[in-house]
Order: C-alpha cells, then structure tokens, then sequence
C-alpha cells in the first residue's frame, strides 16, 4: 500500500512539474513600422508574425534560450492602396513582403518574463518577384506571455522592389502572446 501511494504520489509530482516547464510555444504578434527608404509617398505599414519557439537542448542546453522558426508578412500600401485591400489586388499599390526566418532567442527568465533578444534571418519574397536575404532582429520584454518589442526587417536584394530601392529597412513596434503546449 506505501509503495502505491509513493508511486501515485511521484506520478503527479512529475506530472505538475512537466506541465509547468513547457518547452515549445506558438508565437503570434501584429508589427507596426516605417519603411525608411522607400521612394513612395506613404511609409508605414501594418502585419504580423507566425512562430514556433522550442527550448534550445542542442546548442547551449541553457532553458532559458529557444531556437525559433517563423513567418512574417508585412504590408505598405501607398498611392490609393488600402491596408487589406492592397494585399489582395493586381494593382500597384503596395508592397508586400513574406519573411521565412530562423533565429535564436536569448531570454533572462524563459519566455513568459524578462528581457529577450533575437536575431533572426532568411529569405524575404516581396511583390513583383523581388527576393533576397532577409535579417530581422529583436528585442524586447516579456510579461505574462506577452512580448512588447522592436524590431528592424532588412531586406537585401539584386532586384529593385516595388519602394524602387534594391533595399529595404523597416524599424517598428511588436505585441504578441506565447502559447505554450
């Protein structure tokens, strides 16, 4: 009878303790910023990013740090396009990029609290077939889930984009949430 009593009891020890550290999270967020050097009349634009965090236990073993993959779209409308409308049209209106990005995130607390930093980059895929490489670092502080950070996407290309510059550089702000699973 003790020893199923120790059993049960070190089960939901365990159990309470495995839920507690989560060692992969979702990351969602809305970016606000300005891109800097376009030659268009309208600097800035609205988007968003899509993520997957997982706790680092190849590069460092340090859980505090997470190794991230994830999905950035981005849209700055000028002339007469729209926010939403200018995605979804044949017009030259806006211009419209995709980043795939890889990064590492170094935290002080894990990702529910404290300082992070992360340096990501990868491809960036923008209208009228422009693509290049992509760098987009961050930083910012995390608060029960929710990150409030900066951000700068820098896209480096052989093809003039549609803000008429090989080039392109885009400091903003980021709110997002950390789903743990």
């Amino acid at each position: 009878m003790k020893k199923t009593i120790f059993i049960l009891l070190f089960t939901v020890v365990t159990l309470t303790a495995t839920q507690a550290q989560k060692s992969n999270y979702v990351h969602i967020s809305g970016d606000a910023g300005f891109v800097v050097n376009t030659e268009r009349d309208k600097k800035f634009g609205l988007g968003g990013t899509i993520g997957w965090l997982t706790y680092d236990n190849l590069i460092s073993q340090n859980p505090y740090n997470y190794i991230s993959l994830s999905v950035k779209g981005f849209n700055n409308p000028y002339g007469e396009g729209k926010f939403l409308g200018s995605m979804f049209n044949d017009k030259d209106d806006a211009f419209n990029y995709i980043m795939f990005l890889a990064g590492y995130r170094f935290t002080q607390q894990g990702l529910t609290e404290g300082l992070f930093v992360e340096p990501r980059m990868g491809v960036v895929i923008g209208a009228s077939g422009y693509t290049g490489f992509a760098f987009s670092p961050m930083a910012g502080y995390a608060y029960r889930n929710f990150d409030f950070s900066l951000f700068c996407d820098m896209g480096f290309g052989n093809k003039v984009s549609a803000i008429r510059n090989k080039n392109f550089f885009t400091p903003g702000i980021s709110i997002g949430y950390n789903i743990g699973f």
